[in-house]
C-alpha cells in the first residue's frame, strides 16, 4: 500500500478492532458487503487490548478511523486498488486510491469514508447519500468510491459513482 505506512496501517486496524470488539463480535467476524459488490468477506480483527481501548477512547475518531480500515481493504480485495496518498481536508474525499501494479495519480480515483458503530439500514442510506453528496459538490470527473461501515451488524455500503449523482426524492 504505498500511500499507507504500515504504522498507520495498524492505527486503522486497531480503530476497527476496538468497534468490531465494543460490538461484542468474535475475533472472526463476516463483514456484508452491498452496493457495487454483493460479497461477504471475513474479517480477522486483533485481540484489544487495554492499551488499545485507551489510545481509540474518542468513540467518533475511532468508528471513522475503522470504518477507514474496512473499507481501503475491502477495496484492495474486491477492486485491486490500494491508497497513494492520503487526501487533504477540505477536498471532499478522504483518499487517492490507484490500481496495485501502477499506483498513478494519473489513474487515481477518490475514497470517501464514513462509519456508523451501531446504526439502521436507514441511517447507512442517509449516511451514504449525505457523503454522496459531499463529493459531488466538487464537480470532479474523477470515479469515486463512497463507502459506509456499520459496525454492529457488520456492513459496508461500497459504490463507485463514476459521473454525477442524480437523487430522486422517494
Amino acid at each position: 500500500m504505498p500511500g499507507l505506512t504500515p504504522s498507520w496501517g495498524g492505527v486503522l486496524a486497531e480503530a476497527a478492532s476496538v468497534c468490531l470488539k465494543g460490538e461484542e463480535h468474535s475475533r472472526l467476524v463476516e463483514l456484508r458487503v452491498d452496493g457495487t459488490f454483493d460479497e461477504t468477506l471475513t474479517l480477522k480483527r486483533f485481540g484489544v487490548t487495554l492499551r488499545m481501548l485507551l489510545s481509540h477512547h474518542d468513540e467518533e475518531e475511532a468508528t471513522e478511523m475503522g470504518a477507514c480500515g474496512i473499507a481501503i481493504l475491502a477495496l484492495q480485495n474486491l477492486a485491486n486498488v490500494v491508497v497513494v496518498r492520503r487526501a487533504r481536508k477540505g477536498m471532499g474525499f478522504d483518499y487517492w486510491l490507484g490500481p496495485s501494479e501502477g499506483s498513478l495519480l494519473q489513474q487515481a480515483e477518490h475514497l470517501e469514508v464514513s462509519g456508523i458503530r451501531n446504526g439502521s439500514e436507514a441511517a447507512v442510506k442517509t449516511r451514504f447519500l449525505e457523503k454522496a453528496r459531499q463529493t459531488q459538490k466538487f464537480h470532479t470527473t474523477t470515479p469515486t468510491w463512497v463507502a459506509v461501515v456499520e459496525f454492529s451488524r457488520p456492513m459496508l455500503r461500497l459504490v463507485k459513482l463514476s459521473r454525477p449523482l442524480r437523487i430522486v426524492k422517494s
